[in-house]
């Protein structure tokens, strides 16, 4: 009894968060970026390389619920959402387009012409002018 009274607690907990994180979004954009998020595939026990406490918070958080509650929001508002890639946006300098193969952790990427940017800024960059790029090329409604 008792531990079912803390899952319900959690679930309305995350459901909170989901719906303020939701109205948030689309009352202050009217284009969402959202990311495909395989947390499938990031939990798998083979090849994974987050630790078990890791796997079990983000599962609790229900990403896909999220997702889907957010696109129902997003309708209801007349707000755009637009599922993206973010396969090599960390890697790839956004600026010229070459893909620097030993980034490892490093939190800044340099180009080879020696300019440098913080790597979440570029990833964000180049996440941005690849969905724009494909959304004037494919799908002329942007």
């Amino acid at each position: 009894k008792a531990a079912n009274r803390i899952k319900v607690k959690i679930r309305n907990l995350i459901d909170e968060l989901h719906k303020k994180i939701a109205h948030f979004l689309v009352t202050n954009f009217d284009i969402i970026l959202l990311p495909t998020f395989e947390t499938k595939q990031m939990t798998k026990r083979g090849a994974r390389k987050l630790r078990e406490k890791s796997v079990r918070q983000m599962l609790t958080l229900s990403h896909y619920r999220f997702k889907t509650f957010l696109k129902h929001k997003a309708l209801e508002y007349g707000v755009r959402v637009i599922d993206v890639c973010e396969a090599y946006t960390s890697r790839t300098v956004s600026w010229t387009g070459e893909i620097v193969a030993n980034l490892g952790g490093s939190k800044v990427i340099q180009s080879s012409e020696g300019h440098r940017m913080d790597r979440d800024l570029n990833g964000a960059r180049g996440i941005f002018m690849k969905t724009v790029a494909r959304a004037l090329t494919v799908r002329p409604y942007l």
